[in-house]
């Protein structure tokens, strides 16, 4: 292997530097742009998330609007949490746990999602490869306005409250489980 804490991957002849590789159990990953309005709740929950306090064992990462690429981040933890803006056709600021099965699933609950064919993508080709972490769990928030102007609204705002305290739970659950298998 190489002697940098980086991970590297082979892509046709050259090396691409993929970040540090993962020191804890858990990643937090955020999808979206907070330059298009209701499209950057990822981000919002993730800052919601590093302000609390007692959240250990765990990585958090703004992951943009990846493409594939989401699969090298996801790579080397045993547990992933992945929020999203997502188009459900519900009220705006609704938001669902769904699991990796459920992005590809008829009815495309993900289908109006900005990152949905990267994402779905990106778990389909980690799943391929074998490099998924063992639990993914994905949470999709219902933008009300997704366009070219930052904030969020009023109802996707309100939710981030209600989405960050879910996420706690699932990590403080998930970090337990892990505790208990010694």
């Amino acid at each position: 292997m190489f002697a940098s804490s980086e991970s590297r991957v082979r892509e046709g002849t050259r090396l691409v530097e993929t970040g540090p590789e993962p020191q804890n159990e858990a990643v937090v990953l955020a999808l979206g742009n907070p330059l298009r309005g209701d499209d950057g709740v990822g981000a919002a929950v993730l800052r919601a998330l590093e302000s609390r306090p007692g959240i250990v064992a765990t990585t958090f990462v703004d992951g943009g609007t990846p493409g594939l690429e989401t699969v090298l981040v996801l790579q080397g933890y045993r547990r992933a949490i992945i929020l999203d803006a997502a188009d459900m056709g519900k009220e705006p600021g609704t938001w669902r746990r769904f699991t990796p099965d459920e992005v590809g699933r008829p009815p495309r609950t993900l289908a109006q999602s900005v990152h949905e064919a990267g994402l779905a993508e990106a778990l389909s080709l980690g799943a391929a490869l074998g490099t998924l972490p063992e639990s993914i769990v994905i949470y999709g928030i219902q933008p009300g306005t997704i366009g070219w102007q930052p904030g969020l609204t009023r109802r996707v705002e309100a939710a981030i409250p209600a989405v960050a305290d879910a996420v706690i739970d699932d990590l403080r659950g998930a970090l337990r489980l892990n505790d208990e298998d010694g």
